[in-house]
């Protein structure tokens, strides 16, 4: 009888509560968390045990939020979820509402919930978000944190305030069909340092015909949001094991052997990868035209590319002066770029985002790129990148770090789209290449 236990017997839910939190602990502090989510105040005494509806053991954390003013209309609980085979995941949930709302429909716990709900990922960012209306998805969309600090100006909100859910704040751009917007500021993200507060900031995507309620869209797979198409989902596959499957396609390795022999030349070589296998030559511009780079064309097709980086050497430029060149013999901000548009491609076309690949030989190394991250987040950032003004800013990374320390951070601080990862090949055995918390590079064996 339950009046025989003793004080220091758990009871299940604490018991449960334990374990849900040891894991998390650890996983909290393996890493860094995305930019958005430092330093978070998680109040476990008032946490409770719950089954998701799709029958998911569940344990809801509320989160004390950073707010300027504690009656902003937004809040955030951690859910923590337990797989039939005992793994753990976690997801932070953010709902945002305003004083426009009445207030029982203010709150996700109130059965009428009318706002906003964006889910994230804590260690790679945006997962998916959508607008609802009486307890339901209406509109799916794209959320992610704008940065000041990166271009000194507040992004393009129109005359919406936060969380605003006046009709005003959905302008579709005059097409009518809902499928663009204008972008919401959801709530203000307090920083330290000298910038000011930045908004995370919600972009519609399109309407949602008989979608989810929150219950359904805080369980783990979203009550696949509604009857419109769902986000892609983040690639599950160990990219590790990508890597060892390409390494044994036969024409893939020719071709990585075959550019080894090329780093002399004063021209890129390479070639792209179509999803049915085939790879076809890269055209890469004489050396007499000032540039020695290879030339990505976009195709709904390509799963990858492999090129080579030089060797230094001389050339006649314009003028007919001698010119020592210097390539670095690391993905340049073209080839990030490259990358980024195989993995937008990848989306539109049903490619799965684990199939691609972008890969770099050096007489010095060979690395590739690979993507564990949502392809949300390149949705939302990939466009807004200053892609022609990054050279200068890679090429002061690379002068002042090792060429991996520069170029994972050039990666975070200047690309900052999560999930973009760092492979080196050897014979010796693959490895992952990633910065830990004090800014060195870490090496994780990859066979």
């Amino acid at each position: 009888a339950s009046g025989c236990a003793t004080d220091n017997e758990f009871t299940q839910q604490e018991a449960q509560m334990n374990q849900a939190k040891n894991w998390f602990d650890k996983y909290d502090a393996n890493g860094a968390n995305y930019a958005l989510f430092q330093k978070m105040q998680y109040d476990w005494n008032q946490a409770s045990v719950t089954r998701s509806e799709d029958g998911t053991e569940t344990i809801i954390v509320p989160v004390t939020e950073l707010k300027k003013d504690q009656r902003e209309f937004w809040e955030q609980k951690l859910y923590i979820y337990k797989s039939d085979e005992g793994r753990y995941t976690a997801l932070l949930f953010e709902a945002y509402s305003n004083k426009y709302i009445k207030p029982e429909s203010q709150s996700v716990d109130g059965g009428d919930f009318t706002g906003y709900m964006t889910v994230w990922d804590l260690k790679k960012g945006f997962v998916r978000g959508a607008k609802f209306l009486n307890n339901q998805v209406v509109e799916e969309g794209v959320a992610a944190y704008s940065d000041k600090n990166k271009t000194n100006k507040a992004p393009e909100t129109g005359e919406c305030i936060f969380s605003d859910m006046d009709f005003g704040c959905h302008n579709d751009g005059g097409t009518g069909d809902g499928t663009t917007g204008n972008p919401i500021p959801l709530r203000e993200v307090i920083v330290t340092g000298p910038s000011t507060g930045t908004p995370v900031i919600y972009t519609p995507r399109g309407p949602v015909i008989g979608g989810t309620t929150p219950g359904g869209y805080t369980s783990p797979g979203g009550g696949n949001g509604g009857g419109g198409t769902a986000p892609p989902p983040a690639t599950a596959v160990n990219p590790c094991d990508k890597l060892k499957t390409l390494l044994t396609n036969a024409n893939f390795k020719a071709k990585e052997e075959e550019l080894k022999k090329k780093t002399n030349l004063k021209v890129e070589t390479g070639y792209m990868q179509s999803k049915n296998g085939p790879f076809t030559p890269l055209t890469g511009a004489s050396s007499t035209e000032n540039s020695d780079q290879i030339s990505f064309p976009s195709d709904a097709n390509t799963v990858g590319y492999i090129h080579a980086h030089l060797d230094p050497y001389e050339r006649v430029n314009a003028d007919g002066e001698t010119q020592s060149v210097k390539p670095i013999k690391m993905f340049s901000p073209g080839d990030v770029k490259a990358f980024v548009i195989l993995l937008l491609n990848g989306g539109r076309n049903n490619i799965p985002i684990d199939n691609i690949y972008g890969t770099m030989v050096s007489s010095s190394a060979t690395y590739q790129l690979r993507f564990t991250g949502n392809i949300n987040d390149v949705i939302s950032k990939g466009g807004s990148i200053n892609w022609n003004g990054l050279d200068l800013l890679y090429k002061e990374a690379m002068k002042e770090n090792s060429l991996e320390k520069g170029f994972l951070k050039f990666l975070n601080e200047q690309i900052g789209i999560n999930g973009i990862e760092l492979y080196k090949i050897e014979a010796s055995g693959n490895s992952r290449k990633t910065l830990d918390n004090n800014g060195k590079v870490s090496t994780i064996n990859c066979n």
